[in-house]
């Protein structure tokens, strides 16, 4: 297995998306005429399972046909918008793969329902499937059993911190390491790429326990622009996507809420640096609506991708590859946060170490001149 932990993609300069709150999740579904092992020799076994290797060179059955659930993230967020894009997209331009998009309880939480089999394929994240493939951090115990590989890169969330400004208690606090032990904060629910994020820059920062250096409130993402109104926190998770805009309930944030956005001061070296994948990224003041004391300020970028699990036949991702990156507009133009979508993109922000890309993905993007030579194919991962 790959040992490095570097994540060393491009920086962008501005970035919208949201974690999730929970739902209720239902057994997956899989069914097809014909069952591909997925190793690469084309000999289904006719039984709709798809539970070869998937590291071969060959299709797996050509004649399967499978109905996949994808799980996502709460219903409000933007990991539930690409998961319903997607599967239209699948629907209306495949014979081959039929998707229903569901929601969960984040997208921490979906690496392992994805190995449990009550989900297909899920929405994640490049640092959260570097943590599942080496069963580190939410996935330690008990550790992941599948291997589970990246496909493409649709959109990234830029993770900051804001403050109440009628906050008395963080008067003249502009930088968050200099939030007071104490401190009434919000990263959004359990289980989400936010949480996630926002604690492993605190990490960095040397606020290794947030839950005994803060009083922390778990909510969801969309409910913490009320409770900075109401006042019951003071600092809370947002995030910007794709270097354009903020979504709804930040829109709603910035409206109702007197905010300052606070400085990560989080350099490159130390972010390339840090026991887990992290990046770093500039962020205009000008996707706020009000004043922000930091222009440009810092951000946490988070890579999106599906992640789909190596046992899945090659074939199959294939045609999910394939048809989602020659239907990039019907995705587009499904929500602002998908605007980046499409081959330019697609491996942008795809983990290049200690996450192999899927065998089928792979054959597409070397037969389309995208491949990108920093990746770990399954072969180089498994080796």
């Amino acid at each position: 297995m790959v040992d490095s932990n570097k994540f060393d993609r491009r920086s962008v300069i501005k970035t919208v998306g949201a974690g999730a709150t929970a739902g209720m999740l239902g057994l997956a579904g899989c069914s097809g005429n014909g069952g591909g092992n997925g190793n690469g020799n084309g000999n289904g076994n006719g039984n709709g399972n798809g539970n070869g290797n998937g590291n071969g060179d060959g299709n797996g059955g050509g004649s399967e046909s499978v109905s996949w659930t994808i799980g996502t993230s709460g219903e409000e967020t933007a990991t539930h918008a690409s998961g319903v894009a997607f599967s239209s997209v699948m629907n209306d331009n495949s014979d081959r793969i039929q998707m229903s998009a569901q929601t969960t309880g984040g997208t921490t939480a979906n690496n392992r329902l994805i190995d449990q089999g009550q989900i297909d394929i899920a929405q994640s994240t490049h640092n959260l499937l570097w943590r599942a493939n080496r069963d580190a951090g939410p996935y330690a115990d008990p550790p992941i059993e599948k291997t589970i590989c990246q496909t493409f890169s649709y959109m990234t969330l830029d993770i900051f911190l804001v403050k109440r400004q009628e906050a008395s208690d963080l008067e003249g606090v502009t930088r968050v390491e200099n939030l007071p032990e104490g401190t009434s904060i919000s990263f959004g629910p359990r289980g989400t790429s936010a949480w996630d994020a926002a604690n492993d820059g605190l990490s960095i920062l040397g606020i290794e326990n947030s839950q005994d250096y803060f009083n922390v409130s778990t909510m969801g993402l969309g409910d913490q622009a009320d409770a900075m109104n109401d006042g019951r926190i003071d600092v809370c998770t947002c995030y910007t996507a794709n270097q354009e805009t903020l979504i709804g309930w930040i829109q709603q944030l910035d409206a109702q809420v007197d905010v300052d956005v606070l400085e990560w001061g989080i350099s490159e070296d130390q972010a390339a640096s840090a026991d887990v994948p992290v990046s770093v990224a500039e962020v205009p003041g000008d996707t706020w609506n009000q004043e922000i004391t930091h222009d440009p300020y810092t951000a946490l970028p988070l890579g999106y991708t599906t992640a789909i699990p190596a046992e899945i036949s090659n074939d199959l991702v294939y045609e999910y590859t394939k048809v989602l990156m020659e239907n990039v507009q019907p995705v587009r133009d499904a929500s602002a946060v998908l605007s980046r979508h499409g081959p330019d993109f697609a491996t942008e922000w795809l983990q290049p170490s200690g996450v192999p890309v899927h065998p089928g993905a792979e054959q597409y993007y070397k037969e389309n001149d995208m491949w990108d030579e920093s990746l770990t194919t399954l072969d180089e991962f498994e080796g």
